[in-house]
């Protein structure tokens, strides 16, 4: 450990950075990150180029899917490369029976794009998990917060009376099969997200006017796409019920971000019926389909990602997360004499005199007369 004074609220205290070791990122998540990065700024440069050159952006934000393509590929040669040629065969048979070719590049950007946000979804979990433990740890002992310690209070809602520094976390977790309800928390949180893209929709009258053959299956495709990247990550925080240690009730980390985004959502939904309602040029009635085959989608690509998550992802993380939790806290932070199995004695303790009772003298009264 590194240790270190800081400045606290009434006092100084002793805090530590992460030690060595504990890092989860494998050399395989880091590549997937890196092809991410790589991948989105090409796509991303050559969006803007054609946009400059007059191409309208509707038709060029497909190209912003490729990043997760790319992921897809880098797991499946990683994990199963011979997938990858049952799914190519799978689109050659789709051609072949003159299925558009819209649909085609929706079916391979779902199986393989899909299975790219997972891969990117878990390494951005390892990146992250311990690091915001440490940081909430020390966030309301610390006399002056960083810029990073304010946007995780914010993200995780963290009150500022609650001593944080007591954070734990469940150690087993086994599943049989597959948390639907935990599923469903990750289609609401992405139904919050998706109501910036319903406003996008709804102000934007070039919208109505793209084919809803070709443009708008891709273009909804690609901005849902990231939405599992948003809502995804946090679940590991409720997998293993991260929370902070109270006298009372407990504060569930989880429960901190979900409350962040269902403030955020409140008045976006109320702008998103004021644009309905008062400045909106569009059909009303378009506009409530390309909302329902928003949400549809939504649920599809989240229900997906999830499955695949919770089947081939999550218990890994779980296991590396669990068998590093020593090296983070190796003993609790409030430590006492008594235990929950029983109350210790002073003269238990290593260290301390004992003296021979038959050395104490016996006291005799006198008999009565």
């Amino acid at each position: 450990m590194n240790l270190h004074i800081e400045k606290g609220r009434n006092r100084d205290f002793w805090a530590d950075q992460l030690p060595e070791g504990i890092a989860l990122a494998r050399g395989f998540d880091k590549l997937i990150m890196i092809a991410f990065v790589v991948s989105f700024l090409l796509a991303l440069a050559y969006v803007l180029f054609e946009v400059m050159r007059g191409s309208g952006i509707e038709d060029m934000m497909p190209l912003l899917a490729i990043p997760f393509f790319v992921c897809g590929v880098v797991f499946y040669i990683k994990a199963k490369y011979w997938i990858l040629l049952v799914i190519a065969a799978a689109a050659v048979v789709l051609w072949f029976f003159s299925i558009p070719m819209t649909l085609i590049f929706l079916f391979l950007f779902l199986v393989i794009g899909v299975s790219g946000v997972v891969a990117l979804v878990d390494a951005f979990q390892r990146s992250i998990f311990y690091r915001v433990l440490r940081r909430i740890e020390y966030i309301n002992v610390k006399s002056k917060l960083s810029f990073k310690d304010k946007l995780t209070a914010f993200l995780f809602n963290i009150p500022e009376d609650l001593d944080t520094r007591n954070i734990t976390m469940d150690y087993e977790l086994s599943r049989t099969k597959i948390p639907w309800r935990e599923v469903g928390n990750s289609i609401s949180l992405g139904m919050m997200v998706g109501i910036f893209i319903w406003i996008y929709i709804s102000m934007n009258p070039t919208f109505m006017n793209l084919s809803i053959e070709t443009s708008i299956p891709l273009l909804m495709f690609t901005l849902i796409l990231y939405i599992p990247i948003l809502v995804m990550p946090w679940s590991i925080f409720r997998s293993l019920n991260v929370r902070i240690e109270t006298g009372y009730r407990d504060f569930k980390v989880y429960n901190g971000i979900r409350a962040t985004l269902q403030r955020m959502a409140v008045p976006v939904v109320a702008a998103l019926f004021f644009v309905l309602v008062a400045i909106n040029t569009s059909d009303i009635r378009a506009v409530a389909f390309y909302i329902f085959l928003s949400a549809a989608m939504i649920v599809v690509i989240l229900t997906a990602a999830s499955i695949l998550y919770y089947w081939i992802f999550e218990a890994v993380i779980i296991n590396d997360i669990v068998s590093k939790w020593k090296m983070f806290r190796p003993v609790p932070v409030f430590v006492g004499l008594e235990t929950a199995e029983k109350k210790e004695s002073w003269e238990d303790l290593p260290g301390t005199p004992r003296r021979d009772k038959s050395d104490i003298g016996k006291l005799t009264l006198p008999d009565e007369k």
